[in-house]
């Protein structure tokens, strides 16, 4: 285990049925039951006008779970993403599989995996380091370790935003979704005035029971898409608990999560 606590300031989840920050908050906190009303189209605040039409549903997702967290200028950024976005690559395939093979600009840049992170960086006007990584089904926690060790190696503030979209429908047989889900979470080394808990992680090669979400109405998200694996974490964290969150890991080993409320 790491021997040393990593504060957690600022918790967000989009998904269907949880786009309000309030309704979000009490979904988590198991005082009322999770059910699937679609999203809305969820345009970005801050993102410029030509950017924001630039902008596809995973950017969007990626983007709109960030805003209610309070991060500062020198905060870095781990964006996670299994597939990052499945709708550019059947576009893309699409398209070259057609005799012109011809690509839209707008197609090409969108379709590099660290496209939310530089669509972020304008809309915050950030210019802090930011790493786009996946880990397949278990790019949650492979970015919860990401981002932690760069809150001990750096010392400073990390953002984690982990996200993944529905697939489109010829791609569905390949990689299969159920809905999307958006997870942010903002890390430090040091306990603030927001400070909502604090974690602990370590790997292990032990085989545990894997945590299911306390509110059994997100049972359904959490195994269907691999960026909602985090919301045992993220419940448990918004409850104030107590407790030891394990999540699936790399090589068949597990990521062992102490959560403290502070």
């Amino acid at each position: 285990m790491l021997n040393k606590e990593i504060y957690v300031n600022g918790t967000s989840v989009i998904m269907p049925g949880m786009e309000a920050f309030s309704l979000s908050h009490e979904i988590l906190k198991g005082n009322i039951d999770w059910s699937p009303i679609k999203l809305s189209k969820m345009t970005p605040l801050t993102l410029p006008a030509n950017e924001a039409r630039r902008a596809t549903t995973v950017i969007r997702l990626a983007l709109k779970v960030i805003e209610p967290i309070k991060y500062s200028d020198n905060t870095s950024v781990v964006f996670a993403s299994s597939e990052g976005d499945l709708d550019i690559t059947d576009k893309l395939c699409k398209a070259l599989a057609t005799k012109e093979k011809m690509v839209s600009p707008t197609l090409f840049h969108n379709s590099v995996h660290n496209a939310p992170a530089g669509y972020f960086s304008i809309a915050a006007a950030m210019k802090t380091p930011s790493i786009s990584l996946s880990a397949g089904d278990n790019t949650f926690s492979a970015g919860l370790l990401e981002a932690v060790t760069q809150v001990l190696v750096e010392n400073h503030d990390v953002l984690l935003v982990a996200y993944d979209n529905v697939t489109p429908k010829d791609l569905d047989d390949f990689r299969h979704f159920d809905y999307p889900v958006g997870i942010a979470l903002l890390l430090s080394p040091s306990k603030q005035s927001n400070t909502i808990g604090s974690i602990n992680i370590s790997i292990s090669n032990e085989i545990k029971s894997i945590t299911q979400c306390f509110n059994k109405s997100l049972e359904a998200v959490r195994i269907s898409n691999p960026a909602g694996l985090g919301l045992p974490l993220i419940e448990a964290l918004v409850k104030g608990m107590n407790t030891k969150i394990v999540i699936p890991y790399l090589n068949q080993n597990q990521m062992l999560v102490s959560v403290n409320h502070v």
